[in-house]
């Protein structure tokens, strides 16, 4: 997700590993980054899940994002921008967009996953550019929270 964009949702078919989320990476997200030009402007964020930190999913970031990616590094492949593993709730994401699309997704009961999918799917189909710039501002005001509470977790003072 962008300021004004949203590119999703993604299933995976099975577990999440690094083969699974690298070729998530190579086959869905950077074509659909490149198809609307954004590829040599965005930020990923990653945090320290398992999928995320394996180095050949690093050298995916590194190849398509050089310099442009936030996570945990390793001795052998530091990220350009190190983050904190447990910093969740600094992602716009975590921040707010799953919020919304928990609270429209869970508001009634599905027979099956394919109704499920479609539900979530029309959810993301409702978050417009306006949504998307205001979550983008919390999560820069929680930043600052953060930065001024010397680390703190935001959650309670973001209120």
């Amino acid at each position: 997700m962008t300021s004004d964009y949203l590119i999703g949702p993604y299933y995976f078919d099975g577990p999440v590993n690094a083969a699974s989320y690298s070729a998530m990476l190579e086959t869905w997200l950077i074509p659909h980054l490149r198809d609307r030009g954004l590829l040599d402007d965005v930020w990923l964020q990653h945090d320290g899940e398992t999928a995320h930190f394996a180095l050949s999913v690093h050298d995916v970031f590194n190849e398509h994002f050089p310099g442009s990616w936030i996570g945990r590094g390793s001795p052998t492949s530091p990220a350009p921008l190190p983050w904190p593993p447990r910093s969740r709730d600094l992602t716009t994401p975590d921040n707010s967009l799953w919020g919304i699309i928990k609270g429209r997704v869970a508001a009634r009961r599905y027979n099956n996953n394919e109704d499920l999918r479609r539900a979530v799917e029309d959810s993301f189909r409702t978050i417009t550019p306006k949504m998307l710039r205001r979550m983008s501002q919390r999560t820069w005001r929680r930043i600052l929270l953060c930065v001024q509470h010397q680390g703190a977790r935001t959650d309670s003072l973001d209120m």
